[in-house]
């Protein structure tokens, strides 16, 4: 295993910003990334079950972080990037000038959701951009690119765009062994972090925002 920076510790969300925690990690010491970026899309949460304020960077297509994703992916390894149809031309396009791009997996969350509700159809599906370092394997049997998979009941959502940890259990399945390293760039609910503790897997993760991080860590000590 590729020694990690003493600055960070193993299984632990940082906060800190993406490229800052980027900096401090080694050539070829990741095995698997999974990123939920902010999209650029000002996303606004409509939850009546709890208010949350404005994600930081989401008026952009923040995308600077790919070149040290790059650098610190080992050979063989894997990136899974979601995105949104509006502006999944935006990030195929930022992440294809690093790594060769294998799928858009569809992730099929159930209708729902706020926009126009009476001039729009609702939005049932997020999309999943599955990249490569090199020759990646995908263990076990092969599997289609949709991925019906529902959504956390609202009422759990410590974070605005908090995925599924099933989501995230999937990917480990299929693109890391245990002991492998994930590297998490945007934390945002920890789902990802859950997931990889549960299929033993080492994690490092960030998150800009203090509260995230907190609220992160809070329930990776709640026992699985």
């Amino acid at each position: 295993m590729t020694a990690i920076n003493s600055e960070l510790t193993p299984d632990t969300i940082h906060h800190m910003d993406i490229n800052d925690g980027l900096k401090l990690l080694p050539d070829n010491s990741i095995d698997l990334i999974i990123a939920d970026p902010p999209y650029g899309i000002n996303y606004r949460s409509g939850s009546r079950k709890r208010k949350f304020t404005a994600i930081q960077n989401d008026d952009i297509i923040m995308a600077d972080w790919l070149v040290d994703a790059f650098r610190v992916l080992k050979d063989g390894g894997a990136l899974y990037c979601y995105s949104r149809w509006d502006v999944y031309v935006e990030w195929y396009h930022r992440i294809s000038q690093h790594f060769p791009i294998k799928n858009c997996i569809v992730w099929q969350k159930n209708g729902g959701g706020m926009g126009d509700l009476r001039g729009a159809y609702s939005p049932a599906h997020e999309f999943l951009i599955f990249a490569v370092k090199g020759r990646h394997i995908l263990d076990g049997k092969r599997i289609s690119d949709v991925w019906a998979v529902p959504r956390d009941p609202a009422v759990t959502y410590i974070h605005p765009t908090q995925k599924p940890v099933k989501l995230a259990e999937m990917i480990i399945e299929k693109s890391s062994k245990p002991g492998d390293i994930v590297l998490v760039p945007f934390c945002g609910s920890g789902g990802d972090c859950v997931a990889a503790k549960r299929m033993g897997r080492r994690f490092i993760a960030f998150d800009v925002e203090k509260q995230y991080v907190e609220a992160a860590s809070q329930r990776l000590s709640i026992p699985a």
